[in-house]
């Protein structure tokens, strides 16, 4: 037991004469050494800036350090909101339908689909991946002999929905060359 103004032994960054009693308190207050207070000020200032630099000019690929974008905007009163879908078809069927575009449907989360929409577009064959995901994770359902992604826009104005929706298709992808 160390008694009220007892010095234990030196730990890193400090000396005996940064050791100090707090009254009221019945116990050792340890200060900060000279190298610790300053690189400790150093981490932060750093951080600091990281952040103050991200907010500015910072996007998504810069997190932590930026805000996400889809958390730091919002919708202007009247325009579009925008979402995507995943389309398919299987079995031979030349009817499109929706899919779910999650992890348990093809190995990926929406938003890992959606970060890659300018590379699938150059490349739909990428699409593919997800079919053979699909075919993977459910193999006992139809394969997919083709895949699309879709985007949709619910046009609004003054924050109210028209009904209008605009559909384009992104990209396409056949097996085998099957349409």
């Amino acid at each position: 037991m160390v008694s009220r103004g007892t010095v234990r032994e030196r730990g890193p960054g400090l000396d005996a004469s940064q050791r100090d009693d707090e009254p009221g308190t019945g116990g050792e207050v340890l200060r900060l050494g000279r190298t610790a207070r300053w690189w400790r000020t150093l981490l932060v200032s750093g951080l600091g800036v990281l952040f103050v630099l991200g907010s500015v000019v910072g996007q998504d690929d810069w997190w932590p350090f930026s805000p996400w974008r889809m958390f730091s905007t919002s919708t202007p009163p009247t325009g579009a909101v925008v979402f995507m879908a995943l389309e398919v078809q299987d079995g031979g069927s030349s009817t499109w339908r929706s899919a779910g575009l999650t992890p348990s449907s093809v190995g990926l989360n929406r938003a890992e689909v959606e970060g890659r929409i300018p590379q699938i577009e150059a490349d739909p064959a990428l699409l593919g991946t997800l079919a053979t995901s699909h075919a993977r994770l459910h193999p006992a359902a139809l394969p997919w002999t083709g895949v699309r992604v879709v985007r949709h826009e619910a046009v609004i104005v003054d924050r109210r929905p028209t009904g209008e929706e605009r559909v384009r298709v992104l990209a396409t992808w056949h097996r085998d060359g099957a349409r």
